[in-house]
């Protein structure tokens, strides 16, 4: 067979032109370069497949039998502006023999590479499902791939929607990559918010927290992306969205409010005839990338040249060497950032701040979000954080359970130079000793019985240039903490049966809930270590001792759970009073616990301070004052017309004395009822019990 392919399977009419009305042979029979490919999903691009499903108005057996219908004919859409190209994934089934294996590709991989409905000989016997958001369909098939094709070979853990969708950029990132070198200022016009996403969040892996990029999508864009991690991911990379008609530059400039244009503009709108925004938007001498093919670059330069505008225009570069290993590292990166992810349709005809859900400027957006509080302790804990957030050292934060250690961490990571890099978190406590240095380093393959015939990365590796989280480091065994300190002195481990040293640059933060100290007095921890990783210490107070918090973390799971359970609760004075006396020994988690149960259990649009003693108290509820079932209304007006304290202190008697009768010994007692066994007698004392 010759290199001239496609001509080999062009079925009749042989010399029609023009080429686009020729049909392709499909058969399965493979030629000696070539290989077959059992295919399980395919990525169309964008236009072709808003064309399909708009034409038959999102009919999804309309949709599924109009693509079939396209491979059947074996030739491309009327409209010229459509092509059905895009990406296939699958299984290799069997390899010609003068096949030039790209990467050691085998029978048995999973790759991806270039696909068109109209050009590559592809079967589809069924269309399984549509992913109306990423443009692709799941299907049952095959396809025969020349070795001129440009492949991809699959790496497990990487969403798979994810990355066919990144991979259809082709090159363009790694040239959007290059091109960000000394900008500032950024915008990137599209109408899709994973595309913008994808290109913005290169952006600002190059240029850094002081890069200033903004994002602008087309308002009848139709689906919006948002909730799992993809508002975190939002705020990282954009400082403003608008929701604009994108063919309305003039429009678009003055909400833009761009009286200093932009350094670098960044064209990804499948929309012929948005090149305008673009140019206009550009300062003399900037920079303009046209990252696809949809968009006319000839038109464009016309437009800068009657404009008398000198610009850098660089259209869509196609297949760049490296192109693939970095799109892969872009999509395993924020990846984390699309898990729970939801997709809905937007109404088009609704002004912009409606259909923007990001509709408050992200650069005033606070850097300390879910992070609540009351108290001029936790404010002092704030204010250390973010101090330590910008100096690139290792903290521990010590903290009794439940009292948000995780959640410290989260800002410190949030709010650091390496924000855009991994964030790995690990709890010490929970990982089997036998299995801890493999997780944390990795294997090679063959390294053990039962090991991943191709190896496996460890927390290091996949934390690299990010930040670790080790939580309950307390609980790390002797031996493991000296290999974890031998990584931190040197920058560098072993895999488990490996021979090569790894590089790592990880950043850590630790936590725990014991007496480091005091474990390093008694053997249990190493010395040198302890000071390796208490370079800054951050100390939470329990909630008990900073009970000013109490209001506004409640009300703060009121929202956030009634939003959840579709409910709204507000709670009284009295009670909200009454959980501001309790020790909460949980911390913050017991208390949070707690409010779910009450917007659960309580049975009026108030939560009351009955509601609050049976759910922190349920199985003492049975005393005088504790009201059953029968006296019910009258505790719920005992709670109205008895003041605060007297319902407290008798409320407290009848519990210390079901307490001690339950449990035979003070000692005991104050334990059941998270008080000090001093605490107790002493109220025992005060009510004659």
């Amino acid at each position: 067979m010759s290199n001239n392919y496609g001509l080999e399977r062009v079925l009749e009419p042989k010399y029609v032109l023009p080429t686009s009305a020729w049909k392709l042979d499909n058969s399965r029979n493979i030629y000696p370069n070539e290989m077959l490919l059992s295919i399980k999903r395919i990525h169309l691009e964008g236009t072709s497949f808003k064309q399909i499903c708009t034409e038959v108005n999102y009919n999804e057996e309309k949709i599924k039998q109009t693509i079939i219908d396209i491979v059947i004919r074996r030739g491309k859409l009327h409209n010229p502006v459509t092509d059905t190209g895009g990406l296939i994934f699958g299984q290799v089934e069997k390899i010609g023999e003068s096949f030039e294996s790209q990467g050691g590709v085998k029978a048995g991989d999973e790759i991806i590479c270039n696909a068109s409905l109209a050009s590559v000989p592809i079967y589809i016997e069924k269309i399984t499902a549509i992913d109306y958001a990423f443009n692709q369909i799941e299907v049952e098939g095959y396809a025969v791939v020349h070795d001129r094709i440009p492949l991809v070979k699959v790496k497990p853990g990487i969403p798979l929607n994810l990355l066919l969708f990144t991979l259809d950029e082709s090159g363009t990132l790694f040239s959007l990559n290059k091109l960000a070198e000394g900008k500032v200022k950024c915008l990137i016009v599209g109408n899709n918010m994973i595309t913008n996403l994808i290109f913005g969040y290169v952006l600002r892996r190059k240029l850094g927290p002081e890069g200033e990029i903004t994002c602008l999508l087309d308002r009848k864009t139709g689906i919006q992306i948002t909730g799992g991690g993809i508002d975190r991911l939002v705020s990282l990379v954009f400082n403003q969205i608008h929701y604009l008609d994108i063919l309305k530059p003039v429009e678009c400039l003055e909400k833009l409010n761009a009286e200093s244009l932009f350094d670098l503009s960044v064209n990804c709108a499948e929309i012929p005839g948005a090149e305008t925004v673009n140019i206009l938007a550009t300062r003399p001498g900037g920079t303009v990338l046209f990252a696809n093919l949809i968009n006319n670059l000839n038109i464009a330069l016309y437009i800068t040249e009657s404009i008398s505008k000198t610009l850098e225009v660089h259209g869509a570069q196609g297949y760049i060497e490296g192109y693939d290993d970095f799109d892969v590292q872009i999509v395993s990166e924020i990846a984390a950032y699309f898990e729970n992810a939801s997709f809905v349709k937007i109404e088009t005809d609704e002004p912009e701040e409606y259909i923007n859900p990001y509709n408050r400027s992200l650069i005033e957006k606070t850097k300390t979000e879910d992070f609540v509080f009351n108290s001029k302790a936790m404010k002092n804990v704030l204010d250390e954080i973010l101090k330590v957030s910008r100096y690139d050292c290792n903290v521990i934060i010590f903290g009794d359970t439940g009292v948000g250690k995780e959640k410290v961490a989260n800002l410190i990571q949030k709010n650091s130079d390496r924000k855009m890099q991994p964030f790995v978190k690990i709890n010490c406590g929970a990982i089997s000793p036998s299995l801890i240095e493999s997780e944390f380093f990795g294997y090679e393959k063959g390294a053990f019985t039962g090991a991943n015939a191709s190896g496996k990365k460890g927390y290091f590796e996949l934390a690299n240039n990010g930040v670790m989280f080790l939580d309950e480091i307390g609980e790390l065994p002797l031996d493991m903490q000296a290999k974890l300190l031998r990584v931190i002195q040197d920058g560098e481990f072993y895999r488990v049966g490996g021979t090569t040293p790894v590089k790592t640059n990880v950043r850590i933060i630790s936590a725990t809930n014991r007496d480091l100290e005091k474990l390093v007095e008694e053997g249990k921890f190493r010395r040198d270590l302890y000071y390796r990783l208490n370079v800054v210490p951050i100390r939470i107070p329990r909630l008990g001792d900073r009970p000013e918090d109490i209001p506004v973390l409640v009300n703060h799971f009121l929202g956030k759970y009634g939003e959840k359970f579709g409910t709204s609760r507000k709670i009284s004075e009295s009670a909200m009073d009454y959980l501001k006396k309790l020790p909460w020994p949980g911390n913050i988690r017991e208390l949070e616990n707690s409010v779910q149960r009450l917007i659960i259990s309580s049975k009026g649009e108030d939560i009351t301070l009955m509601d609050v003693m049976r759910e922190t108290h349920g199985e003492i509820f049975g005393g005088p004052f504790m009201g059953t079932d029968e006296d019910e209304e009258t505790g719920q007006e005992m709670d109205r017309e008895i003041d605060l304290q007297t319902a407290v202190d008798e409320y407290e008697k009848g519990l210390i004395k079901h307490a001690c009768e339950k449990y035979g010994s003070t000692r005991k007692a104050a334990k059941a009822i998270g008080i000090s066994q001093t605490q107790l007698v002493r109220k025992k004392k005060k009510y004659g019990i």
